[in-house]
């Protein structure tokens, strides 16, 4: 039987961990696996023992201060887990905060993040792994429900309808919306910022 040629191309945890102390320019790392079934080397639960029980009972806190309603502990905890993380953010209940790759997830002033939202920095596929940064640009809101892939960057003052699945960058001042999201624009953020929505005379 011919070898598979996930087994012929080794070395993929030494080059995530490249890719983790990269530069933001590269935003998306992705490697060859045989299934998600089989161990990986991208799992926790494929490491020690101990290593891996380390890792869970962090993300069982994460989960833990993700669904209460106090905000503090929760953008504190993620500080510490490496996430960086701006002034006056607000998480609501229940939002989801990928754990296994913190340190990939950029959040910047004034960000919103809804209800249930789920925020994934990475995934597994058959025959793939995949992991990336995701950036949230100053000002920007995440509806609840909604989900973001790994990439993504979702720019200043943009929001993401609730229950929208983002799969690409959203645009400064635009909003995503649908599933898979498409992105509607607003104008350029000059205009939004001089000049005003026109009335509806109907209502």
């Amino acid at each position: 039987m011919p070898s598979s040629p996930c087994r012929s191309n080794p070395g993929g945890p030494e080059k995530l961990a490249v890719f983790l102390r990269g530069t933001p320019d590269a935003r998306v790392f992705t490697h060859p696996i045989e299934h998600p079934s089989r161990p990986t080397g991208f799992c926790p639960c494929d490491g020690a023992f101990l290593k891996s029980l380390w890792f869970y009972l962090k993300a069982g806190l994460l989960q833990f201060l993700m669904k209460q309603p106090y905000n503090k502990p929760k953008i504190w905890y993620l500080r510490k887990l490496g996430v960086q993380i701006g002034e006056n953010v607000y998480i609501s209940v229940g939002a989801y905060i990928d754990p296994l790759f913190p340190e990939l997830l950029c959040i910047e002033d004034n960000v919103m993040i809804g209800m249930e939202a789920r925020i994934i920095l990475h995934e597994f596929a058959i025959g793939e792994f995949r992991a990336g940064r995701i950036t949230l640009r100053k000002g920007c809101l995440l509806g609840g429900y909604c989900l973001l892939r790994p990439g993504i960057e979702v720019g200043e003052y943009a929001s993401v309808a609730p229950a929208s699945v983002v799969i690409r960058d959203v645009p400064a001042y635009a909003t995503a919306i649908g599933s898979p999201a498409r992105n509607i624009l607003k104008g350029t953020p000059d205009k939004n910022e001089q000049t005003p929505e026109p009335a509806n005379d109907d209502q």
